[in-house]
Formats: C-alpha cells, sequence, structure tokens
C-alpha cells in the first residue's frame, strides 16, 4: 500500500514525527513514503521541531480553588437592585444613626431651605428685567439718534 502526501500529513499528525512509533499496518508505507520525497521529509522536520517546543514547555498545576472559580463563574450573578434618590437619601442618614425626632428636624430643615431658594430665584429681587421694558418701536427704532435709517 503506498500513502499519498494527504494520508501522510494525516498521520503525521494523528501519530507524530517519529514514524517508529506508527501503527505496523502503517508503519511501513510511512517510512517508503518519507524516503521518496523530500516535501515529506520537510513536514516531518517541522513536526519534529514543534513537538521539541511543545516537549520544552512546563506543565503549570492548576490552584487549589480553581473549580470553586470556575463554577462560581458559571452561576448566574445576582442583579443588583435599582436605586433612585430615596432609597440613596435614607441610606446616607441612617449612616448618622439620628433619632427620629433629629431625623424629623433635618427633613423639615431641608425642605424649608428649598423652599426658600426657590422663593428666592423667581423673585424679582435681583434687579431682572422684564421683557416690557425692553420693548422697541419700529419708529424710534428708525429715527435713532435724530438720523434716519
Amino acid at each position: 500500500m503506498t500513502m499519498n502526501l494527504e494520508q501522510f500529513k494525516e498521520k503525521l499528525l494523528m501519530y507524530g514525527a517519529d514514524i517508529r512509533c506508527w501503527p505496523k499496518d502503517i508503519r511501513s508505507s510511512g517510512l517508503k513514503a518519507l524516503y521518496s520525497s523530500p516535501e515529506l521529509q520537510k513536514l516531518v522536520e517541522d513536526e519534529e521541531r514543534f513537538e521539541r517546543v511543545l516537549n520544552t514547555r512546563r506543565y503549570e498545576e492548576p490552584s487549589r480553588d480553581l473549580a470553586g472559580r470556575i463554577v462560581a463563574g458559571a452561576l448566574p450573578k445576582k442583579k443588583k437592585a435599582q436605586r433612585n434618590l430615596g432609597v440613596f437619601f435614607s441610606e446616607v442618614l441612617s449612616e448618622f444613626s439620628l433619632s427620629r425626632r433629629t431625623f424629623a428636624a433635618v427633613s423639615v430643615s431641608l425642605i424649608f431651605t428649598l423652599i426658600v431658594g426657590f422663593t428666592i430665584g423667581y423673585s424679582n429681587l435681583s434687579g431682572y428685567t422684564s421683557a416690557e421694558q425692553y420693548e422697541t418701536h419700529l419708529e424710534d427704532f428708525l429715527n435713532y439718534e435724530g438720523d434716519v435709517l
């Protein structure tokens, strides 16, 4: 039985570069094909070089918690609860461990401050002028400083 190029490549990948370790029924046809083809000899040299590289690589033992990390990574993760502003403020205020009475006083003072802030912001104390004061008539515009435009 003769071995063609594709068959030889397949056997080379399955059994390795040392043809003497191939199964007995294909070993002799593999050796004949190898000795008759410089292309196959080059393939065997490349495979030997590759196997040497693989053999020089060190095997690293897995860590003891590898199985636990794999299982933990495969488990579905809990979704974080959506947080809103009220929950945030209640958690912040709970950090200070205020009594109910103090908490009520702080809440009322914050509400009062908010109301005063809106009142000041929407009042006319800052000298804001209304649009009516800036009304320009067409005649005034055309007769600017006595010159007709």
